[in-house]
């Protein structure tokens, strides 16, 4: 089975929601515009657990500064699809 069918990157929508850009989030994570690009147009097929934390540190940031009341995480910006539900996508 392609395991890149499993996954599904909600980065862009979670960027959209606070109303920052791509490149704004590369800049206060401290990593490459192309990852986070990458990572918005579902291209991305190797991530390092240094980089989703550096994104999730700058993407709670931002959230604390909208007043957001949630924390955002892990599967806020990556879905997981079991692999029975796979059709459904």
């Amino acid at each position: 089975m392609d395991v890149k069918n499993r996954y599904h990157f909600k980065l862009g929508d979670i960027l959209e929601e606070l109303d920052i850009t791509r490149n704004r989030l590369a800049v206060e994570a401290k990593i490459r515009p192309a990852t986070v690009i990458d990572m918005v147009n579902g291209k991305t097929k190797r991530l390092e657990l240094e980089t989703l934390v550096h994104m999730l540190d700058a993407l709670n940031k931002f959230a604390r500064q909208r007043r957001f009341t949630r924390t955002i995480t892990l599967a806020d910006i990556v879905e997981y699809i079991p692999e029975d539900e796979i059709e459904k996508h």
